[in-house]
């Protein structure tokens, strides 16, 4: 489906209301017994909350994810576009609230011209920049390095923008029951706000990151809308200071570790017991900070109200953690044994082209069959033939595996743990005006900071 620019039409949400309304009064006339097909109805109505299903098959996920990063890997990125906009296509349609897909309405060519212009734009911007920093380097500083830095710098405000603006695109082509999801201008102030949390971020040895994260999520979430309801993030950045304060006491007590070996270097029982207690943080911080991204989620949902309604997630951080690490195994055997079958392949096509000599000359290590080989691989078509089958392996085929594995069950356990209340006053939502967004993410691509992109 793609997105209409003449402002909302008559059946938009109206004709929609009126079935709804209707199909409400017939569950009403029913003996809910007999209705089988309408349990999450009866559930929603005496808990008097909404519960999103997250619907699809880890197969056409699969197939869809490697057929377009196969594309991407023989277009040489160009087909990236497309890619990232038919997975965010289907991981929109899977999640379902009251029985009705979100849409995802945006489209890979409008993707691609938004990069070419941001482009252009970075190109003329960071260009300018970096000859008035050298300038400044030779003239003053006496120090090329200096323009490097500076240009880093530099860059810093166009990254937070193309945040802001990328999730604005996303949102501009999102829809639920045709209603149009949106977000106001901010981007400049989003970036300004970035700058000085991140500052402040630092200097307090990054204590004060969950105040940043909390600033950043409600500056976003409250610019943010559903039709012409607004979005509020309410709470306070002191419920997630409570959790990320753990980290710096695993790390303290890894310092320790470190002072008691660099002490009494001579005792081996000392020795062990420290790097074990060492090699224990260390697993211990990486788990806490897993944890901790979970309960931001949770946290800033649960703290979230869109006009009337309001949400709930008790998604848990073992089933985020365990579906993360189950899946990346599952990733790196599969991929492994995958990668073990196209070099069989390759070198059954290798013995075919070049004959039982060749591979005789190369069990024995003749320098005339090294040499033979070496010549067949610098041919162009074998050339390229390696290059596509290292990016199938380093890439389509681990992009997909992880979508399968590791994307879809995470997104499966946040989407079903979120809940709703008062979900019906989201009926009253009018169309909003179509949002443009005629960069389309563009400069999130250019600077590789898009988000979502890498669902």
């Amino acid at each position: 489906m793609t997105d209409d620019t003449a402002g909302p039409k008559p059946w938009d949400i109206e004709q929609f209301k009126g079935v709804r309304r209707h199909a409400e009064r017939k569950r009403d006339w029913e003996d809910e017994e007999d209705l089988v097909l309408d349990q999450n109805y009866r559930t929603e109505k005496r808990t008097g909350k909404v519960v999103p299903k997250y619907d699809t098959d880890g197969p056409s996920l699969l197939w869809l994810a490697l057929k377009t990063a196969i594309l991407t890997v023989l277009t040489v990125g160009f087909y990236r576009f497309w890619m990232v906009t038919r997975l965010r296509r289907h991981y929109w349609n899977a999640i379902k609230v009251q029985g009705d897909p979100f849409e995802y309405t945006g489209t890979g060519l409008e993707k691609l011209l938004g990069f070419l212009v941001a482009v252009i734009v970075l190109a003329v911007y960071l260009g300018l920049i970096n000859i008035g920093l050298v300038f400044l380097g030779f003239s003053y500083v006496q120090d090329q390095s200096f323009a490097v830095v500076a240009s880093i710098f530099a860059s810093m405000p166009l990254i937070f923008f193309a945040v802001y603006r990328a999730q604005r695109y996303i949102m501009a082509r999102t829809r639920w029951r045709g209603i149009r999801f949106g977000m106001d201008n901010g981007a400049w102030g989003y970036s300004v706000r970035a700058m000085w949390l991140w500052f402040l971020t630092l200097v307090t040895g990054g204590l004060l990151y969950p105040y940043m994260q909390f600033k950043l999520a409600k500056f976003i979430t409250d610019r943010t809308y559903f039709g012409d309801l607004k979005f509020e993030q309410r709470g306070s950045w002191a419920g997630l200071f409570a959790y990320w304060i753990w980290l710096y006491i695993v790390i303290g007590l890894m310092g320790l570790a470190i002072w008691g070996l660099a002490a009494d270097q001579g005792n081996p029982s000392t020795t062990v017991i420290g790097w074990i207690l060492f090699f224990v943080g260390y697993i211990t911080f990486f788990v806490l900070l897993l944890r901790y991204e979970v309960v931001v989620f949770r946290y800033l949902w649960s703290n979230r109200h869109l006009g009337d309604a309001s949400f709930e997630n008790d998604v848990t951080p073992g089933s985020i953690i365990s579906a993360y690490v189950v899946g990346t195994l599952l990733v790196s055997v599969i991929t492994t044994i995958v990668a073990f079958a196209l070099v069989m392949a390759v070198g059954a096509i290798v013995t075919v082209l070049g004959g039982a000599e060749l591979v005789e000359s190369l069990r024995t290590g003749s320098g005339a069959g090294q040499a033979e080989m070496a010549a067949m691989m610098q041919q162009p078509v074998m050339l390229v033939a390696t290059i596509v089958l290292i990016y199938l392996i380093f890439f389509a085929v681990p992009f997909a595996l992880s979508q399968v594995f590791i994307t879809k069950p995470i997104l499966k356990r946040k989407a079903e743990a979120m809940q709703i209340r008062d979900a019906q006053s989201l009926m009253q939502s009018r169309q909003r005006e179509h949002d443009h967004a005629a960069e389309a993410g563009g400069f999130a691509d250019a600077l590789g900071v898009d988000v979502g992109a890498g669902i």
